[in-house]
């Protein structure tokens, strides 16, 4: 069997319609397909309709592209396959469709790759949307300068459970003893359950939990409320159990699912230590993403899963910009699938940043409360669009806290002899305002002897030393530093810039010995922030370079380690001591 383009072999006639279509969407890739745009050859769009009649005339062979497999679990590979054409156009490809989609939709694909000159086959890194799908190959008209013409599809893929749990993750509830374990299948119409115990092979334990899902009218604006492929998609159900009288420092094996749509592996994770004799280690990131669009989030999140394995690391600190989903549901699905192996081990707990939350509308959706149609939007801020609409409506769905603050949004935990805070700057922070009342009031209330380490997380900068205008950051120094050194905050973590930096000890912009040591910790995978740096004497350190930290802490000494993500290398590193 052969694939032949319609410039290259006549064997049947068609009659076409000018397929018109958006430029290729770039940021999408959550089936494993990274989209440069050097690699995209000009025009960089799928409508070329300018000058064409209103009807092609093309005789084409379809052939079938043949697929590894029909059926597929989560994160598996398929391997699709044809015979290649041997003059392709430049900017042939082959995308992923819901099977529903209509064939003069080229470009409303999930995912997509360019062909190049006698390839022959691509792997596509599967992940599990609970719906029907198909692989399509599609081509140029008019000697590669007509519009785009459907060519050949493959068989149907599907799941082979549409209910395979997925996206199993922990976190941290309100006490010691309790676990929030998650995950996520296509239905709710039976009672999701979590298995666990102190054996692999004896989970004598059992709760049941809690389902809920979201639509498109629940998000706040713009794609959001969109529906298709490049938009939202029905996200499945997640499912939510809290084990309780977990012991301290003690090791659970458990599993998630049900008898009547099948069960997970069995996963193993480490209930935190309650004692402030106890050590703990910590890791700490902002702004991942998807990989491979986001071309460091793959990397950095394996790197972490090594060191959870070998280090006894207790939780992942997310401190914002999380997926990047912005409105897209499937890279969701895609992110969530990326750090599974990791967050089915250890407590994720995620902070807001503005990729999850910022919207101009539809504030009556913002399950925030934040007032007014957009939330916190005062005059010398940057606050934008930068959710796509979403407005922390998947977020607070997908992930859990404890219920101390206000959800998602601004909380606090303890993990043997640290106390931490995460506070949200897409939020109101200034002295007026419910966050600003609860930050004082949640710093004040911290027993230093029982918890002599505290250490502060939220998204923006306060401090940054590359140039550039910023007028939150300046704002976080008026308002939020002096609550910091006022109660003798040893760390205050954040990202939104993507690179690393240390400062001194630091209060008002002065190196001082009892400050407070603030850390840019954006470079978790999202493409890097360059730029230059002003070379402020308070700047200690900082680099270009995707990576990940490691906070080691017991009741007198922190120890915090800088790992760049290519070669694991520790990259800074620097020791605090009470």
């Amino acid at each position: 069997m052969t694939l032949v383009v319609g410039h290259l072999v006549l064997f049947a006639l068609f009659i076409v319609n000018i397929i018109q279509c958006e430029e290729h969407l770039y940021v999408n890739g959550p089936f494993g397909k990274r989209h440069l745009t050097v690699d995209i050859p000009s025009p960089y769009n799928c409508n070329r309709s300018i000058g064409i009649s209103e009807y092609l005339t093309h005789r084409i062979q379809i052939s079938e592209l043949q697929v590894s497999s029909t059926h597929y679990s989560n994160s598996e590979e398929i391997y699709v396959s044809w015979i290649p054409s041997p003059n392709p156009c430049q900017d042939d490809f082959i995308g992923v469709y819901f099977v529903e989609t209509s064939l003069v939709e080229p470009c409303n694909y999930l995912d997509f790759e360019f062909v190049q000159k006698s390839q022959s086959n691509s792997t596509w890194l599967m992940i599990n949307l609970r719906h029907q799908l198909e692989f399509r190959y599609f081509s140029r008209g008019a000697n590669c300068n007509g519009t785009y013409q459907f060519i050949a599809k493959s068989p149907l893929v599907e799941p082979l459970n549409y209910n395979e749990p997925v996206h199993v993750h922990l976190a941290f509830g309100d006490r010691n003893d309790q676990i929030y374990v998650s995950y996520l299948t296509n239905s709710n119409q039976v009672i999701p359950k979590c298995q666990y115990g102190f054996d692999s092979s004896s989970l004598n334990f059992q709760v049941g939990g809690t389902s809920v899902t979201y639509q498109a009218s629940d998000m706040c604006e713009g794609k959001a409320n969109i529906t298709g492929p490049q938009a939202f998609i029905d996200p499945g159900y997640m499912h939510t159990m809290l084990l309780q009288d977990l012991r301290p420092s003690t090791i659970y094996y458990y599993r998630v699912g049900s008898d009547e749509h099948g069960w997970s592996e069995v996963n193993v994770f480490i209930n935190r230590p309650s004692s402030i004799d106890d050590e703990v280690n910590l890791i700490a990131y902002g702004d991942m993403g998807v990989s491979p669009i986001q071309s460091g989030a793959k990397p950095t999140i394996d790197r972490v899963l090594t060191r959870v394995i070998t280090n006894n690391v207790t939780a992942i600190l997310h401190i914002g910009d999380v997926s990047y989903a912005r409105g897209v549901g499937a890279l969701w699905d895609a992110f969530m699938s990326q750090i599974e192996a990791t967050t089915s081990r250890v407590p994720y707990m995620v902070g807001i940043g503005n990729h999850e939350y910022d919207h101009v509308a539809g504030g009556d959706k913002d399950p925030s409360g934040a007032p007014g149609p957009g939330g916190f939007r005062p005059e010398w801020g940057n606050y934008g669009y930068d959710s796509g609409g979403e407005c922390a409506v998947p977020m607070v769905h997908r992930f859990h806290s404890p219920s101390n603050g206000n959800g998602l949004f601004w909380y606090s935990f303890e993990i043997g002899p640290i106390h931490v805070v995460y506070y949200s700057t897409e939020h109101d922070f200034l002295p007026s305002s419910a966050q600003y009342d609860w930050i004082e009031k949640d710093l004040r209330s911290v027993n230093r002897t029982r918890t002599p380490w505290l250490i502060v997380g939220s998204h923006r900068p306060m401090y940054s030393s590359l140039i550039y205008k910023d007028l939150i950051k300046e704002k976080l120094q008026e308002y939020i530093e002096p609550l910091l050194y006022k109660y003798r905050v040893d760390l205050n973590l954040f990202a939104h810039i993507h690179s690393y930096e240390r400062t001194c000890p630091l209060y008002n912009n002065t190196c001082v010995n009892d400050g407070v040591t603030h850390v840019l910790i954006g470079m978790g995978g999202h493409d890097l922030t360059k730029g230059t740096y002003s070379g402020e004497k308070w700047s200690l350190y900082h680099d270009i370079e995707f990576g990940y930290t490691h906070i080691w802490a017991n009741k007198t000494q922190l120890t915090f380690s800088y790992y760049h993500t290519k070669d694991d290398q520790l990259a800074d590193q620097f020791h605090l001591k009470k």
